[in-house]
């Protein structure tokens, strides 16, 4: 009887020390920047197209001056601002430093940044209802049922530009208005997903993974001319040899 009381301490113990040595805590800590990065990617996405659109060829071999005081309230002007500069300089145009060192100056102009969302939705929307006046019967909550619910976010862009002569106030270019779209869809079908597709995307993903396009387009990669790597040479100097990808692995 000793013997198996011993057991029964040794045994118990053991279970102690093991739960002592496996037990354990762990957090994480999460957080949310104020702007999500769908929010961003639409509008960034829809600079790029608007001002990929843009004809910046008769500025070619003027030194210029781009003038964003216009789009200083615009959300993300910074990386319009840039993006202009970028597609200028890459027109064969010189990029003065101030307005006094240039010789023409490039006015911009934003009509629209910013984003759209609409919802679909097939099933039951969430109600609430009333409390029952006299009785201790509370409002209740009825969460939403859905069958097939789609939601769709779009980036909006539009911009415009004109060039003077600084010297002669004469107008000498004018881009006309240029409108860039962005999009992204969530789709839930029978409570299952998001199936996430958009322009936005590189991918249709399914719950985050990669999935076959099934609702939508897909696609950013590509779609711009801002978003090719390019290598300029210098005015005098010899282009670079262009540089090749690695062929892919078998």
């Amino acid at each position: 009887m000793m013997t198996a009381r011993c057991n029964t301490i040794i045994l118990r113990t053991v279970v102690t020390v093991l739960c002592a040595l496996f037990s354990g805590c762990g957090t994480t800590k999460w957080s949310d920047t104020s702007r999500t990065a769908t929010e961003q990617l639409l509008i960034s996405n829809a600079i790029d197209r608007a001002v990929d659109r843009v004809d910046f060829s008769p500025l070619c071999r003027r030194k210029c001056f781009v003038k964003t005081d216009s789009i200083a309230q615009t959300i993300d002007h910074d990386y319009m601002a840039m993006t202009v500069r970028q597609q200028i300089a890459a027109a064969g145009a010189a990029l003065a430093a101030s307005e006094a060192d240039a010789d023409f100056i490039v006015e911009v102009r934003s009509g629209a940044v910013g984003t759209d969302r609409d919802e679909f939705l097939v099933g039951i929307p969430a109600l609430t209802l009333p409390a029952i006046p006299g009785t201790t019967i509370s409002g209740a909550v009825i969460p939403e049922i859905p069958v097939i619910k789609r939601t769709r976010q779009q980036g909006i862009a539009k911009l415009a530009l004109f060039a003077y002569n600084k010297h002669t106030g004469q107008s000498i270019w004018s881009s006309g208005n240029n409108r860039g779209e962005s999009t992204a869809k969530n789709v839930w079908v029978g409570g299952l997903g998001p199936w996430t597709t958009g322009t936005i995307r590189d991918a249709a993903t399914f719950a985050g993974q990669p999935v076959p396009v099934l609702f939508g387009e897909t696609g950013q990669t590509g779609n711009s001319w801002i978003d090719t790597p390019q290598v300029f040479p210098e005015h005098g100097q010899p282009a670079p040899p262009p540089v090749l990808a690695p062929p892919p692995r078998k």
